[in-house]
């Protein structure tokens, strides 16, 4: 049996987890960059058939959802990021391909959650939890 502390964060997570996926989506075919917040939190990328393309937290540093949803996984370039991950797994042929296919079959929801520690942690559980096709950090992507 559990100890109780466990069971409480355990609901605690469980909790989250269920109120990130209950916010409403932002369909990236009508984002711009101040469709998302200049806060540090929690997001999780979704195709239109419900798939999770893509979950994780903003850094410990400056990062905030505005630059990992719409500057990075958006309009980035850099390996880890969903438009390079679209390429690299052959849906797309190139960068330009994919921002189109994520802007015409994506949508984002996003929790702010401020605290770094807890952030992380959440982001483990969450990651666990929804199994993305892409992984954050972009080891384990899963075959088509």
């Amino acid at each position: 049996m559990l100890p109780e502390i466990a069971r409480e964060h355990l609901d605690e997570l469980v909790k989250t987890v269920v109120h990130l996926l209950d916010q409403a989506p932002i369909l990236y075919s009508s984002a711009t960059p101040s469709s998302f917040p200049e806060a540090k939190g929690v997001y999780v990328i979704t195709s239109a058939q419900g798939e999770v393309l893509r979950a994780g937290k903003t850094g410990d540093k400056n990062a905030t959802l505005r630059q990992r949803l719409y500057r990075n996984h958006l309009m980035g370039d850099q390996p880890g990021n969903l438009r390079a991950q679209l390429v690299a797994s052959g849906i797309c042929s190139d960068l330009e391909g994919a921002k189109n296919w994520i802007r015409k079959n994506c949508s984002a929801r996003f929790l702010e959650i401020p605290a770094d520690s807890v952030r992380a942690n959440f982001e483990h559980f969450m990651l666990a939890v929804l199994q993305p096709r892409f992984c954050d950090n972009n080891r384990d992507s899963k075959e088509n």
